[in-house]
C-alpha cells in the first residue's frame, strides 16, 4: 500500500505506470482503480488521467 515498503530501488514514475498497466485488473492497457472516498464507500473506476496518475506517483515515490 506504501512505495516506501517496497525493497531497492524503484523506476521512474512513468516506468511505474507501464508495469502498473501489465497488472490483470488492466484492460488493453486502461487501469481500474478501486478507490474510496470514505469508510464503507468504496467505487470502481477506470476513469482516472495518466497526467493525474504521473502527478501522483512524482509526489509518492521517493527520489532515488
Amino acid at each position: 500500500t506504501r512505495t516506501t515498503d517496497i525493497e531497492g530501488s524503484l523506476p521512474e514514475p512513468e516506468k511505474f505506470l507501464e508495469l502498473m498497466a501489465q497488472d490483470k485488473k488492466a484492460n488493453s492497457g486502461v487501469l481500474t482503480f478501486i478507490l474510496t472516498r470514505g469508510i464503507g464507500k468504496a467505487f470502481v473506476t477506470s476513469n482516472v488521467s495518466e497526467d493525474d496518475l504521473i502527478s501522483f506517483l512524482k509526489e509518492h515515490i521517493p527520489p532515488q
